[in-house]
């Protein structure tokens, strides 16, 4: 059964016990099972930095799982039957003129567990760069692995706010949190992009002074990403995820040129990618995985208009959703019945992605479409639409058409992979189109931040 209590500090396997509850200094604690942070911040050996690469691996997984619940439910990919508490649906769907309560701690998550990993891969680079147990070439690999997942984690929180129509908004997220008693500023959602980009660019730096290998162990979610050159196609990739963010069409398919995308059709070349690993105690399960045909009140249900705005014969929907004997019901959702069910995941110890092949398509057919390279983006389009055994492609080769059909068909490939839906239909204007009929809610534009973070 699903866990809902998420722990705001997370304490990450077999790594340096970490506590009080603040989004960006864990701070420390005296625990005779683990070493002090004070031990390795400073001439750590490298079975120690392996242990912090490995919890900052942990504290990576914690928060996709979290937002794909969050941000699905703005943009109705999800609706989050979790009787346990009714916010689940009142606040996320934005019922009665309710808003999302960043004290609501499954709210929370989505802005303060991101900052744990940060703060994790901070306390790396420190360590690291105080010892003498490695060399400056496997030193390099150690900081470049660390910033391109302190710039996907801060992704995840940027995820949550947005610029206004004036794109001169109050601040967003703060970037500068290395000393966690005098943080930086707030930054706009401009500013700090361009911040989490430059990051990025520095760690594809350290990664390419890095050498051939890395002097540390990654978990079979990284397979094919474990060395510093491969590692680098990865931050690439995630590159042009936020090029797009930014409106740098030309900047997104530069990172792509030098990311693991691949234009060929095939579930196994979409599913190609990067994984969180999950496994059985003292590990953790996959928090996304139900059983099929589950009777409980607490699972993540597919929002009936995937179903009713699928094209005939595709593939995903067989794929991802399964059908139910029996429907689930909410109090919260008087009237509605939930017939479909998350279909990805064979057991509780599947992987999750948090970046795939099949999204570096998409990312490379909205970039073509954008610099006018109307050909190339169809080619990509047709892609998906083959892998999936649609029809090719048969819009118009306009701007508008091309954005109309890469939008709906990330709908599908990216479902409930971290909320893109909400976030694209941000990106192009588009949050009326989200509907709402079925819950008689609201769709957010943003989500509040934190008291303590305002």
């Amino acid at each position: 059964m699903k866990r809902f209590v998420y722990p705001v500090c997370f304490i990450a396997l077999m790594t340096v016990t970490l506590a009080a509850c603040d989004f960006f200094d864990p701070g420390t604690v005296t625990d005779p099972n683990s070493p002090s942070t004070d031990a390795v911040r400073s001439g750590a050996s490298q079975s120690e930095l392996q242990n912090l690469v490995t919890g900052l691996e942990a504290r990576h997984r914690t928060a996709p799982p979290n937002v794909t619940e969050l941000y699905g439910s703005f943009g109705r990919e999800v609706y989050a039957t979790f009787a346990s508490d009714p916010r689940f649906v009142t606040n996320w769907l934005g019922q009665n003129d309710v808003t999302p309560d960043a004290e609501f701690f499954a709210d929370g998550s989505a802005f303060d567990t991101p900052y744990a990993a940060i703060r994790q891969g901070n306390f790396l680079i420190e360590a690291v760069s105080n010892t003498n147990a490695v060399d400056e070439q496997e030193r390099n690999g150690y900081i470049g692995f660390a910033q391109t997942i302190q710039a996907y984690q801060y992704l995840i929180a940027l995820n949550g706010q947005w610029r206004g129509p004036d794109r001169s908004p109050p601040g967003s997220i703060r970037i500068d949190v290395v000393d966690p008693l005098n943080p930086g500023p707030f930054l706009s959602y401009d500013d700090a992009l361009a911040e989490i980009r430059g990051l990025l660019d520095e760690a594809n730096t350290q990664l390419g002074n890095a050498g051939s290998e890395f002097a540390f162990t990654l978990s079979g979610g990284f397979a094919g990403f474990d060395t510093p050159a491969t590692m680098q196609e990865l931050n690439r990739a995630i590159a042009a995820r936020a090029a797009i963010y930014a409106d740098d069409w030309t900047g997104a398919l530069d990172a792509l040129d030098a990311s693991f995308l691949s234009l060929e059709p095939g579930e196994a070349s979409m599913n190609e990618g990067a994984y969180h690993v999950f496994g059985a105690p003292p590990d953790q399960f996959n928090p996304l995985f139900y059983p099929r045909n589950a009777n409980t009140n607490q699972i993540l249900m597919v929002h009936p208009s995937m179903i009713d705005d699928a094209l005939p014969g595709d593939l995903r929907v067989e794929n991802k959703f399964f059908e139910r004997d029996e429907p689930i019901t909410n109090g919260d959702l008087p009237g509605v019945e939930l017939f479909y069910q998350d279909n990805r995941y064979e057991t509780n110890e599947s992987p999750i992605p948090f970046m795939r092949n099949e999204e570096l398509i998409l990312v490379y057919a909205e970039a073509q479409t954008q610099t006018g390279n109307f050909s190339e983006a169809i080619d990509a389009i047709d892609i998906i639409r083959e892998t999936w055994e649609l029809d090719t492609y048969d819009g118009a080769s306009s701007e508008t058409a091309l954005i109309d059909e890469i939008l709906f068909q990330r709908r599908y490939s990216l479902w409930a992979e971290g909320g893109h839906r909400w976030i694209d239909a941000r990106r192009y204007d588009r949050l009326d189109e989200i509907p709402t009929e079925l819950d008689g809610g609201q769709v957010f534009e943003k989500l509040a931040r934190p008291l303590s973070e305002r």
